[in-house]
């Protein structure tokens, strides 16, 4: 079982506010070196495809690697590779300016994907272990909000340092090498994840079914809207700042609601939380065509239907501590990142089809769709469950 029984609530304050500080520094590198990476390619003129290309390396080196974390942590313990995985992408950081060649970077980007998986499944895994019971839901809304406002401050970051010459690749650099400071230097309690896993990341498809839903509609919703929403903004004829502003709602709207609904999942039922996010998403998603006549409809519309999708997360890993410990609960974290990176792939391309077939409002019918999928499968398996016919 796990050793957060063993903590005081001194040490288990210590080892969330340091993991949480660590992983939104940490965040805030990486918003700046998405961003970064794209325009440098655009600059040197290449095609929409090639960019998309690259930009991709990153989930799929997520989705190869998430499946490994769990015995890289037993090997060499949550502190020390939290530390290495932060500190490797410093120097990848440096290595994007140094090895500047388009076939290079795509190692590169790999390679980073690689890290971020084992980064964001140790992280989540420690603060989900050290968590109490109780308050397990507005923990991890503290770190959702704490992660998305490091990845929303990079591209704000960028925008002051631009993208040319090495100040933007040593600043990023330097933010990673400053995140490990604290868990390098601090004294803080690392969780012992002991035991031996009861399931594999493959298997946990059957053993978590819902919430296997939940994360590829959270990973399809959140990198579909990245690539794709300012686009849509773009092809109804917002201005490009207009059509940012949209992305901007949803970020903010995650943001806003994470707590709050952290708070509900700690007191009420986080299946049908989920459930109501699902429907939230399904109807605002439906709405979003007919509001963008009237900017700020539309941007409250996206703000409240930003924070239904960033929400699902949230409550997906609140449930995930519910259920899994010790060594489960990585295994469960490294599925995660396997469905996530799933999700990042699959979610882009699937808008991006349904845009060149209805172009704009293929974006919103496929969010709209991929919701109430969610919604309907979850309805028929809480049903089953009732009826005794499933685990």
């Amino acid at each position: 079982m796990s050793s957060v029984v063993e903590l005081t609530d001194a040490e288990r304050r210590a080892g969330l506010s340091i993991s949480i500080l660590c992983i939104a520094v940490a965040a805030l590198a990486i918003g700046l070196t998405f961003p970064l990476l794209a325009l440098l390619l655009e600059a040197k003129d290449y095609s929409g495809t090639a960019i998309g290309i690259n930009s991709a390396m990153g989930p799929l080196g997520i989705l190869l690697a998430s499946a490994f974390v769990p015995d890289w942590i037993a090997r060499f313990g949550a502190k020390r590779f939290i530390v290495f995985c932060i500190v490797s992408s410093g120097v990848i950081m440096i290595l994007f300016k140094v090895l500047d060649w388009y076939e290079v970077w795509l190692c590169l980007r790999l390679l980073s994907g690689i890290v971020m998986a084992g980064l964001f499944v140790a992280s989540e895994s420690w603060i989900n272990q050290v968590a109490q019971s109780d308050q397990r839901g507005r923990v991890m809304a503290i770190y959702n909000v704490a992660l998305s406002a490091g990845f929303a401050s990079g591209p704000l970051l960028l925008g002051a340092v631009g993208v040319d010459g090495w100040a933007p690749f040593l600043i990023g650099a330097a933010i990673m090498f400053v995140a490990a400071i604290p868990m390098a230097f601090i004294k803080v309690v690392a969780p012992r994840f002991e035991g031996t896993p009861s399931f594999s990341v493959l298997t946990y498809v059957r053993i978590a079914p819902t919430l296997v839903g939940a994360i590829l509609l959270y990973a399809m919703i959140e990198n579909s809207t990245s690539a794709m929403l300012p686009v849509f903004g773009r092809h109804t004829g917002l201005a490009d700042d207009a059509a940012l502003a949209m992305l901007s709602a949803v970020v903010i709207g995650g943001m806003f609601f994470a707590y709050p609904v952290g708070w509900l999942a700690d007191r009420f039922d986080k299946i049908r939380l989920m459930m109501i996010l699902g429907v939230i998403g399904v109807i605002g998603a439906l709405i979003i065509p007919f509001t963008v006549d009237n900017l700020w409809l539309c941007y409250g519309v996206l703000f409240v239907w930003g924070g239904a999708g960033a929400s699902l997360y949230t409550i997906a890993l609140a449930l995930q501590g519910e259920r899994f410990s010790g060594a489960d609960l990585v295994t469960a974290n490294a599925a995660f990142g396997v469905l996530y990176g799933i999700g990042s792939l699959i979610g882009p391309a699937l808008t991006g089809t349904a845009m060149d077939l209805d172009d704009p409002n293929g974006y919103a019918w496929v969010m709209a769709a991929i919701c109430a999928v969610f919604v309907v499968f979850t309805i028929i398996r809480q049903r089953a469950k009732r009826r005794g016919n499933m685990g």
